[in-house]
């Protein structure tokens, strides 16, 4: 059965001629197609009934969800050749993967409840900023592999297309306190990752798994790890939990002007 899966996704194992680089044609594309089509699409849906919402989300939770079990398996069985302790870092909980987990949870909840708001605001937020992020520094998706690089333009763009369509609909919290209860999230999500992050390297002796880019391994982000070198990776998680917090809080207080208008109608 290994020996099928190996055949079957070093079949589909595509190089590029040449890596796509920064402000190629590649990147052009995924700026045209990918924003282009993640703002019209969140534009067309902002008015959708509250059960045609929740739909939306459940489909983007699980269409992430296949998207990323199809790119483990790539990873695993074409490019890692079937071993664990190359894969285990690959497990699903970095801050672009939440929204598996928290699009079907929030569209399950009643639309009062508060955890449901805490979720969208969250993917109002934090999730439409690391989406948006990679359509202007694209080391972590432009790949030598054809199938990894779809993956990665495709994953970041329902990323920005679900925070967008949250905004658009004004189903985001608008108030400080659920920018707070979004922060909360993001603050608990970083320390299970951090868990996480010990707990398989235990696991999986051998294993490389930096979730979240926190440590306790050396970060691979610019700046980051210089802060890591420097002074140690509990200091380089806190900065890094800042600087992120900031830089969603800048989105909140933008989706919340662009709020104001249609909550001046009503």
């Amino acid at each position: 059965m290994k020996q099928f899966f190996t055949d079957l996704f070093s079949s589909i194992a595509f190089k590029f001629t040449e890596t796509p680089g920064a402000w190629g044609l590649a990147h052009i594309l995924y700026i045209a197609i990918g924003l282009t089509g993640a703002v019209v699409l969140a534009l067309l849906l902002r008015k959708s009934s509250e059960e045609r919402f929740n739909r939306v989300l459940r489909t983007v939770g699980f269409v992430l969800a296949g998207m990323e079990v199809f790119k483990i398996s790539f990873f695993h069985f074409a490019l890692n050749g079937g071993d664990i302790v190359k894969t285990a870092g690959l497990f699903p909980f970095q801050l672009c993967s939440l929204p598996i987990y928290m699009a079907p949870l929030a569209s399950f909840l009643k639309k009062e409840n508060p955890v449901r708001k805490a979720l969208l605001t969250f993917m109002m937020t934090y999730t439409l900023m690391s989406g948006f992020s990679t359509f202007i520094e694209t080391s972590g998706i432009l790949q030598e592999h054809v199938i990894p690089t779809l993956h990665s333009c495709i994953w970041h763009a329902l990323l920005v297309f679900i925070g967008l369509l949250i905004a658009f609909s004004g189903r985001g919290g608008y108030k400080f306190r659920d920018f707070f209860r979004g922060f909360v999230c993001f603050i608990v999500c970083c320390n299970i990752a951090l868990f996480l992050n010990i707990l398989l390297e235990t696991l999986i002796p051998g294993a490389s798994v930096n979730m979240f880019y926190i440590g306790p391994n050396r970060s691979s982000l610019v700046i980051f790890n210089t802060i890591f070198d420097r002074y140690g990776w509990v200091v380089q998680m806190r900065i890094y939990e800042m600087a992120l917090s900031i830089g969603a809080y800048v989105v909140f207080l933008l989706a919340r002007l662009g709020a104001r208008p249609k909550k001046a109608k009503e």
